[in-house]
């Protein structure tokens, strides 16, 4: 299941860096919600969206503040049914032209080989810290 788990998550992200709305849709899970490490200028850090509308307003609220918004996975484990992902965040904003490079993590849950429910954060700390590890 890990591997099944990290491949479902580096097809979102793959699909995320591209910037292709349907394949990314096409890894969640119906009934998903995603808390993204947004910052401050979009719906803001800490909002959650439900479903697939729900991520389509997120993924307008990212493309319309920032030009590019990358993820960069560094690695990923599988910690008791969950997936714990860190990597980088590369953005640039889309009028201002600021530049933005920050630490992520993530958590993410799954069901029926899609994603449930992934929560991101700019801290790789605060992700292992989620799953009871430390950073």
């Amino acid at each position: 299941m890990s591997k099944e788990n990290v491949e479902i998550t580096g097809r979102a992200v793959e699909a995320w860096n591209r910037v292709e709305l349907d394949p990314f849709l096409r890894e969640w899970h119906a009934e998903c919600e995603w808390r993204p490490a947004f910052p401050k200028g979009t719906e803001g850090t800490g909002s959650v969206f439900r479903g697939h509308d729900g991520i389509r307003t997120a993924w307008d609220a990212v493309r319309a503040a920032w030009r590019v918004y990358r993820l960069d996975i560094d690695e990923a484990n599988q910690v008791d049914d969950r997936l714990v992902v860190l990597g980088n965040i590369y953005a640039q904003g889309a009028t201002s032209g600021i530049e933005l490079e920050s630490p992520w993590g993530a958590v993410v849950d799954f069901r029926d080989r899609k994603i449930l429910r992934a929560w991101d954060w700019l801290s790789r700390d605060e992700a292992l810290e989620a799953v009871g590890l430390t950073g």
